[in-house]
């Protein structure tokens, strides 16, 4: 967990609580996505492999964006 997101859950007044409930929505495995996770999709992105790819937003988050749109 970075530690800005780890800031943001400890503002809560029951961080765990607001852990547990945040990462029971994420749909792949029900976690935060990893430094190393977010670390090797950059090297993907500066390497050679990701030559073909241009303009796109990418998320590293296990599908949780798109979850949180489609609950607000």
């Amino acid at each position: 967990m970075t530690l800005q997101y780890r800031a943001w859950i400890d503002s809560f007044p029951d961080p765990e609580q607001k852990l547990q409930s945040v990462q029971s929505k994420i749909p792949p495995r029900n976690r935060l996505t990893t430094v190393d996770e977010i670390a090797t999709t950059t090297v993907f992105l500066l390497s050679d492999k990701s030559g073909h790819t241009t303009g796109q937003h990418i998320y590293v988050d296990g599908g949780y964006v798109h979850l949180d749109r489609s609950l607000t």
